[in-house]
C-alpha cells in the first residue's frame, strides 16, 4: 500500500514539475522562437518647406526605412509590422514577399516606432525605436510693398512630444533703383495667445539690407505669426525668413546593416 501511494505521489509531482516548467518558462521559450533584428540607418530627419510670395512650392516629408530581411523565427514568418507612433494604424507587410518598412511624416515631433514580426503560429517578438523630426521652412517674398503674414505651427504630430526650440533668421533687402528711398521696417513674432515672443524696428537704406534673428525656446503649440510691417518708405522689398522647429536630440541611435568584411575593417582599423 505504502508503494502503491509512494508511485502515485512520485508522478504527481512529476507532472507539476512538468507543467510548472511549461507554464514557468513561456516568456522566455517565446523570446527564443522570433530572434527579431531590425537595420536602420537613420533615426533623424529634417522636413523641408518653401514659400513663394506667401504659396507653397515645395515640400519634403521625411522618410525611415527598416530592413528585417535577418530576422529569423523557429517557425516560418508571417509577417513584419511597422506603428508610426502618430496615431496612424500599423503598417503590415507579408514577410513572404517583402522584408523592408519605410515610414514617412509630414509633421514634426519625436516618436516612437514599434517594430514587430509575427510568424505563423501568432508567436511575435517587437522592439522600439524613437526618431526626432524637425522642420525647416524658407519664405521668400520679391519685390513686396505688403508683405504677408507668416504662420508657424509649432504643434507636433503627437501628444507626447514638444519642441525645444523655433529659430527665426530673416534678412529684408531694400532694392537699389535710381529713385531709391530708406525704407523704415518692424518684425514681431506673436504666439498663439497673440503675445509678443521678440520685435525689432529698423530703417534701411536703398541699395542695403537688414537681419533681424531669434530663438524661442519652448514654444508653446499652435500658430505663431511672423509679421514684417513696413513703417514708412514707398520702395519696395525683397524678404527672406528662415524658420526651424527643433527637438531635443534624444533619438535612437542608428543600427546599420554591416556586412562581415565592413566589420572587420572597422576591427582592423580601431587595433
Amino acid at each position: 500500500m505504502g508503494g502503491q501511494t509512494g508511485a502515485v505521489l512520485f508522478a504527481t509531482l512529476l507532472m507539476c514539475s512538468m507543467l510548472a516548467g511549461c507554464f514557468g518558462n513561456d516568456d522566455s521559450e517565446q523570446e527564443k522562437l522570433i530572434n527579431l533584428v531590425v537595420h536602420y540607418d537613420t533615426t533623424n530627419g529634417t522636413i523641408e518647406q518653401s514659400y513663394l510670395g506667401g504659396s507653397q512650392i515645395s515640400f519634403t516629408g521625411v522618410t525611415f526605412s527598416f530592413d528585417f530581411a535577418r530576422t529569423t523565427s523557429d517557425y516560418g514568418l508571417e509577417t513584419f509590422s511597422l506603428e508610426p507612433g502618430d496615431g496612424r494604424s500599423a503598417i503590415t507587410i507579408d514577410a513572404s514577399e517583402s522584408a523592408n518598412i519605410d515610414v514617412e511624416y509630414q509633421i514634426h515631433g519625436m516618436y516612437t516606432i514599434v517594430l514587430a514580426a509575427t510568424d505563423i503560429n501568432g508567436n511575435t517578438a517587437n522592439q522600439t525605436v524613437v526618431v526626432r523630426v524637425e522642420h525647416s521652412i524658407d519664405w521668400s517674398e520679391a519685390n513686396s510693398g505688403d508683405p504677408d503674414t507668416m504662420e508657424i505651427n509649432t504643434t507636433p504630430g503627437n501628444e507626447a512630444s514638444n519642441p525645444r526650440q523655433m529659430t527665426i533668421a530673416s534678412v529684408v533687402e531694400n532694392p537699389e533703383t535710381p529713385l531709391g528711398s530708406p525704407v523704415s521696417i518692424t518684425w514681431e513674432l506673436t504666439d498663439p495667445n497673440s503675445a509678443s515672443k521678440g520685435t525689432q524696428s529698423t530703417q534701411i537704406q536703398d541699395g542695403e539690407d537688414a537681419s533681424w534673428s531669434i530663438d524661442l525656446n519652448f514654444p508653446i503649440r499652435g500658430m505663431h505669426d511672423l509679421q514684417l510691417t513696413i513703417d514708412q518708405g514707398q520702395d519696395r522689398i525683397n524678404i527672406n525668413h528662415i524658420v526651424v522647429i527643433l527637438y531635443e536630440a534624444e533619438e535612437s541611435a542608428p543600427n546599420p546593416y554591416q556586412s562581415n568584411n565592413e566589420s572587420e575593417e572597422e576591427n582592423s582599423e580601431s587595433e
